[in-house]
């Protein structure tokens, strides 16, 4: 795999990714993902991108972040997102005291009511005019003591009904982010994958309830990052994922897997380690300041729902229709992205979303340049790479597209081998590229479908093996895309 592309951040993000990398010598392609939350959780109220005339978009991400316990994901999270956390604290001490003044208020208030329907029942037995106190009614009812609000920017355990009755009451634009992912996955808050794929599509919201009024989310916007050990997200996607897939969650979401190669376990000497208090943090600071002015921009238009549309520079907007173009022509059976249709039909909005993020972060509210286009699809392209990894390779369906592509070789060719270097060169084309390759044909070898034998030179040889025509890879729809013909 191609290695990150940190240079696609600008500089004073890049710098920031560096200075959390120092104090925590996590590993970068996580620390980066995490600061992108923290972006979209500070944007997605302020901000939406216009992609064409007729396509308009939030700027929400969701994201998964795949890593086994010690790859300091609590420690990256709490430092990056630290202005939103000392926020909600503050608007939840806050809230606590309003609570309670609004409790006496509405005592009061309830009391004034109460006191005028009692006259007015009793002026109406008597048959005497109520006009006046039906005035003062009115009058009172339009001085009922509001409902205080709490704009929270994280919530991390909390089921979907929770979780929207809190976006209709409090603020529709919240952060769904844990840093133990089976705290999500494990409750029912990934089961409503309704919910989640229409807030990400910016429609509104209707929930029913048997128990309450019945109530609609407009505006919605949900920042989703999960941080999940290795063993409890393959634990999920046997039980959800099939579900959760084709439902085209997972399509909406960045992908990282943090595997052997990403993670920095036994290179985090504790003699090279910065502590964030040292005062050299610079950047970390600067990104601080810049989070925090856009958290009060955002409370001084609590609310209004008029989130500022950012669009294309005209040089942006033809690099984006031509990312658009190139992921499109990706999509075929044997293609890059074959197998993975869903998630590239989302890709190009990803494209716009980050963009858009990055450019108002560094720029403020102007159109959005191509640069910041191009170093979005950069970073984007990656987490599809990252996607395909995960993804990808479920069900065997390279494995069936290399068995169907081999069938039809041996038949054309009249002969019982094919180089490896050939299926290199001229086998399926998602398959010619990286590693992908190799670890088909270790799992086909496994299974018994082929056989491998070197040559006197030492070529690799592929020959049909005792299971060829039968296997669990067979099964696949794609065993029938080179043949028959």
């Amino acid at each position: 795999m191609q290695e990150f592309p940190f240079n696609a951040f600008p500089s004073s993000l890049l710098e920031t990714i560096f200075d959390i990398e120092e104090c925590t010598r996590a590993p970068g392609e996580m620390i980066a993902l995490t600061l992108l939350s923290g972006l979209s959780l500070a944007c997605q109220s302020l901000i939406n991108v216009k992609i064409t005339d007729t396509m308009k978009s939030p700027v929400s991400l969701y994201s998964f972040v795949i890593a086994d316990s010690g790859e300091r994901k609590t420690a990256v999270e709490k430092l990056l997102l630290k202005p939103f956390h000392e926020h909600d604290l503050r608007v939840l001490l806050q809230y606590e005291k309003q609570k309670k003044e609004h409790e006496v208020q509405s005592k009061i208030w309830s009391k004034k009511e109460n006191a005028l329907l009692k006259c007015i029942d009793k002026d109406t037995m008597k048959g005497l005019c109520t006009d006046k106190l039906s005035r003062q009614l009115e009058q009172l009812s339009a001085e009922k003591p509001v409902q205080p609000k709490a704009k929270r920017y994280i919530y991390n355990n909390v089921t979907p009904e929770a979780l929207q009755f809190e976006m209709y009451t409090h603020s529709p634009q919240t952060g769904l982010i844990t840093d133990e992912g089976a705290n999500i996955l494990s409750r029912r808050t990934m089961s409503d994958l309704g919910f989640m794929n229409s807030i990400w599509d910016d429609e509104s919201f209707h929930v029913n309830r048997k128990t309450g009024p019945s109530f609609t989310i407009k505006n919605g916007r949900i920042t989703l990052l999960v941080m999940v050990q290795k063993a409890i997200f393959y634990d999920f996607l046997k039980r959800k994922g099939e579900h959760a897939r084709g439902s085209g969650l997972f399509a909406r979401c960045f992908i990282l897997y943090i595997d052997a190669k990403l993670s920095t376990q036994g290179q985090r000497f504790i003699s090279r380690l910065s502590s964030p208090q040292s005062g050299k943090l610079e950047n970390l600071n600067r990104f601080y300041q810049r989070m925090n002015e856009l958290i009060e921009k955002s409370a001084s238009q609590h609310g209004t729902g008029n989130q500022t549309c950012l669009s294309f520079e005209p040089s942006a907007l033809a690099a984006w229709k031509e990312i658009h173009d190139e992921i499109e022509s990706s999509i075929g059976p044997d293609r890059e992205y074959a197998n993975m249709n869903d998630f590239a039909s989302k890709l190009p909005n990803n494209v716009a979303r980050l963009a858009a993020l990055l450019s108002y972060y560094t720029e403020g509210e102007c159109a959005i340049k191509k640069e910041y286009v191009e170093n979005a699809w950069l970073l984007c392209e990656w987490y599809m790479q990252q996607a395909i990894k995960v993804f990808g390779a479920q069900e065997g369906y390279y494995e069936a597209l290399l068995l169907s592509w081999l069938r039809r070789e041996y038949y054309e060719t009249e002969m019982d081998h094919v180089r490896f270097n050939t299926i290199r060169n001229a086998g399926p084309n998602v398959l010619r590229k990286g590693k992908l390759l190799e670890r088909v044909i270790e799992r086909l070898e496994k299974e018994g479908a082929i056989d491998i034998v070197r040559s006197r030179r030492k070529a690799r040889m592929v020959y049909a093996g005792r299971y060829f025509r039968n296997n669990p890879f067979t099964k696949n729809a794609a065993y029938k895309h080179y043949w028959p013909r």
